[in-house]
């Protein structure tokens, strides 16, 4: 029996792993007649607080998290808007955490599936810097459907 798939969660990170996430979850979200939701985890630096002031001259400064999450909001409705001409119903996510975490907690709130771009990391980078997609994919309740950002060069030649 074939699960039936109404609403798809894809976080982006603004990258072009996110970009081809977001266009493969709109081709399939418009197949299957489903929503969208596009959701952007901003995490304050780890080496600072976030009532660190962000100070610039003729400012009295910003509270890092205020400026911070500003930007994202308004990179997220930037990056979105690039999809405006798609027929599927979207809507827009901004959050505040470690991203894994995020994604997994955000994730139970009803979605059928989660797409999201993955980098591709391998070897040391890999163990080192860790994977989101990995984390979402080991502890999501709801499937993850990976999608790679970029295509090889032998996938993209024409072939003859």
């Amino acid at each position: 029996m074939a699960t039936l798939i109404h609403r798809i969660l894809v976080p982006t990170d603004f990258s072009e792993h996110s970009q081809r996430a977001t266009e493969y979850a709109l081709s399939l979200a418009e197949r299957m007649g489903a929503s969208l939701d596009v959701l952007h985890v901003w995490e304050p630096p780890a080496h600072m607080e976030p009532e660190t002031l962000i100070l610039v001259p003729g400012d009295l400064g910003t509270q890092l998290e205020v400026a911070g999450l500003a930007q994202a909001g308004r990179l997220l409705h930037a990056w979105a808007g690039r999809f405006q001409s798609s027929p599927v119903p979207m809507r827009v996510h901004l959050e505040r955490g470690p991203a894994a975490d995020t994604i997994v907690r955000f994730a139970e709130g009803g979605y059928d599936l989660v797409v999201m771009g993955t980098h591709g990391r391998t070897g040391l980078a890999r163990l080192f810097m860790g994977s989101v997609a990995q984390k979402v994919a080991a502890r999501a309740s709801c499937p993850v459907l990976t999608v790679h950002g970029t295509q090889a060069p032998e996938a993209a030649r024409p072939v003859g």
